[in-house]
């Protein structure tokens, strides 16, 4: 019989099939994957918090002093335009209205992003995510044409994005470092930004693909302590894989400064640098297009290391990512498709059944209150009740506390739209307010504590499906370009396979376990004890002519021979002649 673990011919026989791509939902169904994934959108979105809240600033005033004429006239007085004429007071009020509506267009990037309410500022329960999923399939089911068409699109424009969340939040501080119209300052707060998101999802993304990699290919269990150690030995490499790309990125942009900075000196600029040197700003530009275009494999990079292990490392991470995308993209483009639309399938059912059970939990316990003491009924205990996926719409609702969700303007200055939750009767929700006790509130905060749980890891299963699919789609990507079996997984020397163990023998049967045994020792030969009486031998016949020469060496011993021991000498007869009698006895 054969030792150890026994080939999994259905693994490593199968071909890359994109079918794969439907184990995603058991494995990433896993407990520990989910409170990683919880822990990385926790850590996450109170550093994006920080951040903006140290980078906001107020919009800019009109009546300030940069934008007065007299400003403006201290700037341009000397200057002259460029048909010799100088400039006039109309010259200066139309600058300083140029001045100003730039910096509000600016501010204004910096407002949607880190604002009160903004996409980088809001807490992860109280982002918008489209309507709660259960009274989404009651509209849909009991609903009118128009109600189904309403929650129909609202679902897509919310919940279906929840999927790509970890790949949307990654590449928004890209895109909007790269595009026009935004300040140096919320420039730099994008880069702050974009070094976090790394930070945080090169750990927990690296566990999560970690224990992904080895659950796909069957190569025995994996705890969560062991994934930690994994990443923790590597997580240089881990945070160094998305970076390498966005350094190289960095260095070009900074040539092209110094490069443009040349552009500013007239005549030389115009003709030589950006004329005649014009193939030079090209090439910089197609260099960043090229890391740019393959950050859209930046999943690859994570699961490249969880996979390979140390056969594996920063440049061989970023190599495999780009290379994978660029030499098979409708491979990839489709892979993503598949694992997109499952995933949001898999997920609105996941998100129907946590608000389900949330929803019919409250219910239930509820029905003794409706009966005996209807002012106990619990609907004030979630008041506080996270706001994403309409958790405080649905728990709230038939009670003096329901809200309704609206968009509605942040404030007149940036009139940026913000989804918000108002009472749906306010005059009763404040009336029943006044009568809170403080134990009233204390039992909605600990209430909140728990769904705030809940809802993390039920956020959180959108995360670990995301980086699951990822690590599928490597599993396919490296069979397809690399023809490599989808099996193929590093095990570190602290993750033995173990072996399946022996069945059981019932007890009083079987052959018996023999005895340790040792190596023989061979002990000297004992000596004769002496004889305390001499007996004389009987007499001997008579000794035959032998060869008395010495015997041959013995083998090799790991001892002297002990020495001879002599045997009692034997009484010689005298001999007699040839042809005599021998005397007569007596």
């Amino acid at each position: 019989m054969a030792d150890g673990r026994a080939p999994n011919p259905a693994i490593s026989d199968r071909s890359a099939s994109w079918m794969e791509i439907f184990r995603c939902f058991q494995v990433a169904l896993d407990p520990r994957k989910l409170l990683v994934a919880a822990a990385g959108i926790l850590a996450m979105s109170f550093l994006w918090w920080l951040l903006s809240v140290v980078f906001y600033y107020k919009m800019p005033d009109p009546s300030a002093a940069e934008y007065q004429n007299s400003t403006i006239s201290k700037e341009y007085g000397d200057k002259k335009k460029p048909d010799g004429s100088g400039y006039t007071e109309d010259d200066f009020r139309r600058i300083a209205s140029e001045r100003y509506a730039t910096d509000l267009d600016q501010w204004k990037v910096l407002d949607s992003l880190a604002g009160p309410g903004g996409r980088l500022r809001t807490m992860p329960w109280y982002e918008y995510r489209g309507p709660n999923p259960f009274l989404f399939v009651t509209d849909v089911l009991s609903g009118s044409a128009q109600d189904r068409s309403v929650a129909i699109g609202g679902f897509l424009s919310g919940s279906v994005p929840v999927l790509i969340e970890p790949l949307v939040k990654m590449l928004l501080p890209v895109a909007k470092l790269i595009s026009p119209g935004v300040s140096p300052l919320t420039r730099f707060y994008l880069f702050l930004i974009l070094l976090c998101n790394i930070a945080v999802w090169a750990f927990c993304a690296g566990i999560i693909t970690r224990l992904a990699a080895v659950q796909l290919a069957n190569k025995g269990p994996i705890s969560l302590k062991q994934a930690t150690k994994f990443v923790c030995k590597r997580y240089t490499a881990y945070l160094g894989a998305p970076l390498v790309p966005l350094i190289i990125i960095s260095a070009c942009i900074v040539g092209l400064i110094l490069y443009g900075l040349l552009g500013l000196i007239p005549i030389f600029g115009d003709l030589v640098i950006f004329g005649l040197g014009l193939p030079v700003i090209i090439i910089g530009g197609a260099v960043m297009a090229v890391f740019l275009v393959g950050l859209v494999g930046y999943p690859l990079m994570y699961t490249t290391l969880s996979a390979e292990g140390d056969q594996s490392d920063t440049f061989d991470a970023l190599s495999r990512s780009i290379n994978y995308v660029y030499q098979s993209p409708w491979h990839y483009i489709w892979y993503w498709l598949v694992a997109i639309f499952y995933g949001a399938a898999v997920t609105l059912f996941i998100l129907f059944f946590f608000s389900l059970t949330v929803y019919v939990g409250k219910w239930a316990v509820g029905l003794t209150a409706s009966t005996v003491w209807t002012d106990r009924k619990p609907e004030y205990l979630f008041i506080y009740a996270p706001e994403s996926f309409g958790w405080k719409e649905l728990l709230t609702k038939d009670s003096p506390y329901e809200v309704v969700g609206e968009w509605k303007e942040q404030d007149k200055e940036s009139k940026r739209l913000v989804y918000t939750y108002k009472p749906k009767d306010p005059e009763a929700y404040r009336q029943a307010r006044s009568e809170f006790w403080s134990y009233n509130a204390w039992g909605a905060g600990i209430v909140c504590f728990w769904l705030t749980l809940m809802f993390l890891m039920m956020l959180g299963f959108s995360y670990s499906f995301f980086w699951t699919a990822a690590t599928v789609i490597y599993f396919l990507m490296r069979k397809k370009v690399d023809e490599a079996e989808l099996d193929e997984v590093f095990i570190d020397d602290e993750e033995p396979e173990v072996p399946p163990a022996p069945p059981k023998i019932a007890e009083g049967t079987g052959v018996p376990p023999s005895p340790m045994t040792s190596l023989p020792v061979i002990s000297a030969p004992a000596s004769p004890p002496s004889p305390s009486v001499p007996v004389p031998p009987p007499p001997l016949p008579p000794i035959p002519v032998v060869d008395v020469s010495p015997p041959p060496p013995p083998a090799t011993l790991p001892f002297s021979q002990p020495p001879a021991i002599e045997a009692p000498k034997a009484i010689e007869e005298p001999k007699q002649p040839e042809g005599e009698a021998p005397p007569p006895m007596g």
